[in-house]
């Protein structure tokens, strides 16, 4: 059972939603826009708010900001339309746990709530949560945690030439429409966008999370993302605005996961050789491509269809790395699985 702050200028849904929560066994304090909603978090902590994007008294923003300074351990999940993404995408960047486009089925909602209360439960075990309205200080270990678990990094192609030939604000659009499907495919196969670099972003399965399937994850989040983005692609060619392509680099190895905490919001640094070579498959994959390398196929052996593409330099790696193209992946049951996209 969760303490929920609801945010939302719209009657019904809010009502609706909130019946739902409740349903699910939540605490749930409704606020019908900016300035209640910054009434209750001075009053009451929550451990999730979720809010509208979009109100007549304000922006979701405002209420992130807010959660920011009273509540500083709560997470917020913005709810979002498409046409507001690039608000969204900055959310996410001044600290919002996830994002869920309004229209969706409230499954994907209530996943991105357990997952949330999922990272917190994390952030306590460790000694993160804030004893106060001030993050707390790196108490636990500021060496961070070994952990094993999978890295991704993608990234879009030809970025600078699309600024370059496009207006500013229809650049921007075009290069936040594939950061969005990027980070869905991330967050779909249950893994966590822990940066998200102008063109591009890094993620991790297995952290905060342990996750004995990473590889496949990581994987399967992959070939999803490749897909999305073609389709979007296809999308953009029937308008003549541009062409898309991404690349994606995966890696699995051991590193060292450390909560980084600042004024905004705590994340996740992956210290570790791992995370160079995840960078370094990114790199080396041709658009459309996925690559990854020889310790991550091991773990999705059986399910993986690959193209070998050889041994390749690594820097600080004399010997360097086993990579090969990801094609597609197979179901987890057991059996001979046929092998889909």
């Amino acid at each position: 059972m969760a303490a929920i702050l609801l945010v939302d200028d719209e009657p019904s849904a809010r009502t609706t939603l909130g019946l739902l929560l409740r349903r699910r066994g939540h605490l749930v304090r409704e606020a019908e826009g900016v300035g209640a909603a910054i009434a209750a978090l001075r009053a009451d902590a929550f451990d999730v708010v979720v809010t509208d994007l979009r109100m007549p008294d304000g922006l979701g923003l405002d209420v992130l900001n807010a959660a920011r300074m009273q509540c500083p351990d709560a997470n917020v999940i913005l709810l979002t339309a498409y046409p507001g993404w690039e608000t969204a995408t900055k959310a996410m960047r001044l600290g919002a746990f996830d994002y869920f486009e309004k229209g969706q089925e409230p499954e994907g909602l209530f996943r991105r709530i357990d997952k949330a209360l999922e990272e917190q439960a994390f952030r306590r075990r460790i000694g993160l949560m804030s004893p106060g309205v001030v993050p707390a200080p790196l108490l636990p270990s500021p060496a961070g945690e070994r952990r094993y678990l999978t890295v991704l990094f993608a990234d879009m192609r030809e970025s600078t030439e699309l600024l370059a030939q496009h207006e500013l604000d229809e650049a921007r659009q075009i290069l936040d429409g594939v950061i969005e499907r990027m980070m869905a495919a991330v967050h779909a196969a249950g893994g966590t966008v822990n940066q998200v670099m102008g063109d591009g972003i890094m993620a991790m399965f297995g952290a905060p999370v342990p996750q004995i399937d990473h590889a496949a994850r990581a994987c399967r989040a992959a070939l999803r993302m490749q897909d999305a983005v073609a389709a979007y692609a296809s999308e953009l060619r029937r308008s003549q605005r541009s062409e898309v392509q991404i690349r994606v680099g995966i890696n699995s190895g051991e590193v060292i996961v450390r909560p980084v905490v600042s004024d905004l919001r705590w994340d996740y640094s992956a210290v570790g050789a791992p995370t160079h070579i995840a960078a370094r498959m990114e790199q080396l994959a041709t658009p459309g491509a996925t690559v990854i390398t020889a310790e991550t196929l091991a773990q999705v052996e059986r399910l993986a269809d690959v193209r070998p593409l050889g041994r390749v330099v690594v820097k600080g790696l004399p010997e360097g790395v086993e990579a090969y193209e990801l094609l597609a992946l197979g179901a987890p049951e057991l059996g001979a699985p046929a092998l889909a996209r």
